[in-house]
């Protein structure tokens, strides 16, 4: 999820990085573990949320929220609240839901753990269903939780998952932004087809001091290497830094494109949320 800048698809880099984009089966258990085997063999669960609570609020000690409209620098058109009517916890999943009032204008919700959980490295995954309707963009995705480096894109950005259906079809991209490259001209991008997003999937990124490699359903689908630029190393790796999470659904703007006349709401769903170190 850009902070500032449109991305668009870096169209020779994905034909030259995925020429045969892999399509991904629906998984609907709960409990299958799709963790890569090193992760299984070489890391413990350090921190989680199950969504399992009785109560509808997200956890308080886990969830903050961003607030406001503004468009957030992309153009987008919804405003964002911490109302339950736009994040809720109901038979042990978390709904992020997007609604249009009857004034034509839309609200959604924007979770962070900023300030109370963030983390520096490790295997970071999300299992969610997601929207289609043309017009939303759902993104799973982390920020820095200090702007170490500078402002964005200098401190990075590190998007696990996202989905514009406008834009991208049914293609979910993975993305890394810094100084060396962001915006439309990220410094590493690629995506997967997914057949049907709307069914359970498996979103997550093994993130290491080398490396930041990208999972769907447990599949490799790329990799971003540290350059170990010696002269500027946060010019192209500010990832050294602690991060923290975000999940937001977003409408409209340069990536959600225009929303469909006769849409009032729409909703991401999410299974869980799993850190392992």
């Amino acid at each position: 999820m850009m902070k500032t800048l449109f991305r668009k698809p870096i169209s020779t880099f994905f034909v030259a990085a995925l020429a045969f984009p892999l399509v991904l089966a629906s998984c609907d258990s709960k409990e299958k573990d799709l963790r890569p085997d090193y992760v299984k063999q070489s890391m413990n669960l350090v921190w989680s949320d199950e969504f399992d609570s009785d109560s509808a609020e997200p956890n308080p000690e886990y969830w903050d929220y961003n607030l406001g409209g503004h468009g957030w620098g992309n153009g987008e058109r919804q405003n964002y609240t911490n109302e339950r009517t736009n994040s809720f916890i109901s038979d042990g999943t978390l709904k992020i839901v997007a609604a249009k009032n009857s004034s034509g204008k839309w609200t959604s919700a924007r979770l962070i753990t900023s300030y109370k959980k963030n983390f520096k490295y490790g295997y970071i995954e999300f299992r969610a269903k997601l929207p289609t309707e043309k017009g939303s963009w759902p993104a799973l995705w982390l920020m820095p939780q200090t702007s170490a480096y500078g402002s964005w894109p200098r401190s990075g950005e590190i998007d696990v998952m996202e989905y514009a259906t406008n834009t991208w079809g049914k293609k979910a991209y993975g993305t890394v932004h810094c100084r060396a490259g962001s915006g439309g001209n990220a410094i590493h991008s690629d995506f997967i087809e997914i057949s049907n997003v709307r069914k359970w999937h498996n979103y997550a990124v093994l993130w290491q001091e080398d490396y930041i490699q990208w999972y769907y359903d447990g599949k490799l689908l790329t990799e971003y290497k540290n350059p170990h630029n010696e002269k500027d190393a946060c010019h192209t790796w500010p990832f050294d830094q602690p991060f923290y999470i975000i999940m937001n659904l977003a409408m409209g703007g340069t990536l959600g494109g225009d929303i469909q006349k006769d849409l009032t709401t729409c909703q991401m769903e999410v299974d869980y949320v799993r850190v392992y170190q």
